[in-house]
């Protein structure tokens, strides 16, 4: 006996009143997507999937209710006419033929088909048909059971569509009592479930288009595009709710044709605002995905171009900064007016620097400065200034961005622009807390990948910023370039006393006691009579203090950031062993003080700490060997003595530089490979210091 009866009968009125009310009517709530995503787990198997050509069926099943509401139309402006709505000849064309499981589809359909409505119904018939589904993934489980649902509601209004004109259709149309289903039509019902291009099947077909979206974007990496990783996760429980809605929905146009009561109205409106939840999180979902999946080809892009196929640097740039073949104008701080890229760029080289924070450093802005006046001179570079700052900006951000470039002359992007190539700056060019200078050819060649480097250790003399200059400068000696200027000694600059193989004790440190030891028992060890018997004399050299001979934290803050340029540039052009005298000296940047003890141009050995001190302290120990070993050999054959006795841990601290850093280095003191390692940072709320 059929469960549906008419809405007139006796049994019907008996049938509704034991129904429960839209006030008792089981809702949704109870099928929480906890509760679904647990139910669900026992249709996930482990066995191959038998896959289907999902582009081809959601064509399909978009044909078919596209052109079943065509014939909607037609059928209620007709009213009975005679004749029939004719579709365009291309209305079900397909790039190849489907070939759909025809039984498969007939038990979809038999399952769907003269139910009762209601929630409790819909749910128990999606789980069996689900059972019948295993072995299909489940994108195609909701395409398949979508195919079952247009194929009976396009055929129902095809019949009717023929009915006035072929006999044939009339009377399969009688039988299938497609005569109920037009005088739904104006219903608010109808139009809720079918009928409307934000209905419920419109919206399930929607939800179905983006999830054969997400799996057409499978080929990428989801370490590439995360947010596809999250999207393909949600496939399942989207799946259940489309086929749930679609078995219901199916109930309900079955109801139109037996004559009964179809879904409660309040079953319709949860239905209808669940699917419109589940399209919204899908929509949500493939636009960060489409904003990763472009990150992903811009990344791609910019790879090729800096190392495979050169272009012109103003493409380069443009899409590096917006993502564009045509980025918006840069302002000119020389002017203050905005110009295109490509006409300040035409034919010259590009200085680029990338900045993650807005706290340069004076000394880097005045480096920089006096960079941009020596590039001028010959107008063969552009110097472009690109802030990556974090989206949405900081409190303070656009006032300090505006400060810093109201002392810059070279050209910047504007402070609303969000930089589209990011992950190109972070992974390819390793862009981290300091700042990083890039210098490009004309055709966005790499010729420095971070000059950076070489202004804080020789400033104006980098230029041409390229490896052959860096090389002719490395041959000078690195007291030179990284210490005689961070000195309060004039005469000692131009290298007299280097030159004439004195020895010399260059010293600091942030303990004022240390220091203060230090020098004392440098001057007793200068009096001493051996000394003077030996006729040895060394100059003690104070580092990091100012005209006034005065400690500075200033100047030793970019006396070290000097050493940590010279030791990454030395270690990369001539290795490990190569930089060990400047790791050693970077070592005991935290120490309490240290020392470096050159016999003319050569560094003889670097000392800090206690050790040190101790050494200088204990002259009188290994005074007996100036004769033999001279004074500087006879100091360090002590202090080696005494390292060997008490050895600790070696640090060297390179910690925040953008670009390329060493990842092994090798201890300066007993030559195995360091350790490395995380250091955790709080600077109390202000800036870090490297």
């Amino acid at each position: 006996m059929s469960l549906l009866r008419p809405k007139s009968s006796a049994a019907a009125l008996a049938l509704a009143l034991s129904q429960q009310t839209d006030k008792e009517e089981p809702g949704l709530k109870h099928l929480s997507d906890d509760v679904i995503t647990n139910r669900i787990f026992d249709f996930m198997t482990d066995e191959e999937m038998t896959k289907i050509d999902l582009d081809n069926y959601v064509l399909f099943i978009e044909n078919v209710l596209k052109a079943s509401d065509q014939i909607c139309v037609a059928s209620h402006w007709a009213q009975g006419s005679k004749g029939h709505f004719v579709l365009a000849e291309d209305t079900m064309n397909y790039p190849s033929p489907i070939d759909p499981p025809i039984c498969t589809l007939h038990q979809i359909s038999s399952e769907m088909a003269c139910k009762p409505p209601g929630v409790e119904t819909v749910h128990k018939t999606t789980l069996d048909i689900l059972s019948k589904l295993t072995r299909y993934p489940w994108e195609a489980k909701a395409v398949l059971i979508f195919t079952a649902f247009v194929t009976n509601y396009g055929v129902l209004w095809h019949l009717d569509n023929h009915s006035h004109s072929d006999p044939l259709a009339k009377s399969l149309a009688t039988i299938k009592r497609v005569g109920l289903l037009r005088k739904e039509l104006d219903s608010v019902k109808y139009g809720q479930v079918f009928f409307n291009q934000n209905s419920m099947i419109y919206n399930c077909l929607k939800a179905v288009k983006y999830i054969n979206e997400f799996k057409s974007l499978s080929k990428y990496d989801t370490k590439d595009v995360p947010e596809l990783s999250a999207a393909l996760r949600q496939i399942p429980l989207v799946s259940y709710w489309i086929i749930h809605i679609l078995v219901a929905s199916s109930i309900e146009l079955h109801c139109y044709l037996s004559g009964v009561e179809g879904q409660t109205q309040k079953y319709l409106n949860e239905m209808t605002e669940k699917v419109s939840s589940l399209v919204l999180t899908l929509e949500n979902h493939m636009q960060f995905i489409r904003e990763q999946q472009e990150e992903v080809e811009l990344y791609r892009w910019l790879v090729d171009q800096t190392d495979h196929f050169p272009t012109d640097v103003t493409l380069f740039l443009a899409k590096l900064i917006n993502g564009k073949h045509k980025a918006r104008p840069l302002i000119n701080c020389s002017t203050q007016l905005e110009e295109h890229i490509e006409e300040f760029m035409k034919e010259k080289k590009l200085i680029l620097i990338v900045s993650r924070s807005l706290n340069f450093s004076r000394e880097d802005l005045e480096i920089l400065q006096s960079v941009y006046k020596e590039v001028k001179k010959e107008n063969k570079f552009e110097m472009v200034w690109i802030p990556v700052i974090s989206d949405p900006p900081n409190d303070g951000d656009e006032e300090a961005y505006e400060a810093l470039k109201s002392e810059m002359k070279w050209f910047v992007v504007p402070f609303d622009t969000k930089i589209a190539g990011v992950r190109f700056l972070e992974e390819r060019w390793e862009l981290r807390e300091d700042l990083l200078l890039v210098v490009l050819d004309t055709q966005s060649k790499v010729e420095f990948s971070n000059a950076i480097h070489l202004t804080r250790v020789w400033e104006k003399e980098a230029i041409p910023f390229s490896y052959d200059r860096v090389k002719a400068l490395m041959k000078k000696n690195w007291i030179d370039s990284t210490v005689l200027k961070f000195t309060d000694q004039p005469r000692l600059k131009s290298l007299v006393v280097i030159n004439q193989e004195r020895n010399v004790i260059f010293y600091g440190g942030h303990n004022p006691r240390w220091v203060k030891n230090f020098e004392d028992s440098a001057e007793a060890m200068k009096r001493d009579p051996v000394t003077r018997e030996e006729g040895i004399t060394f100059e003690l050299v104070p580092v990091g203090r100012n005209n006034k001979g005065e400690h500075d934290p200033t100047v030793m803050f970019n006396f070290w950031m000097a050493q940590r340029s010279y030791f990454i540039l030395k270690h990369q052009l001539h290795g490990s062993t190569a930089s060990e005298d400047i790791s050693r000296l970077i070592s005991y940047e935290t120490e309490k003080g240290w020392a470096i003890i050159t016999k003319g141009p050569t560094v003889v050995f670097i000392g800090g700490g206690d050790l040190i001190l101790k050494a200088i302290d204990e002259f009188q120990i290994w005074k007996k060997n100036l004769r033999r070993v001279g004074f500087s050999g006879s100091y360090k054959d002590y202090f080696d003595e005494l390292t060997a006795s008490s050895l600790h841990c070696t640090h060297v601290n390179i910690i925040g530089f953008s670009g390329w850093i060493p990842l092994i280095i090798t201890c300066p003191v007993c030559r195995r490979y360091m350790g490395s390692g995380i250091r955790f940072t709080c600077c109390h709320g202000g800036p870090d210091v490297l």
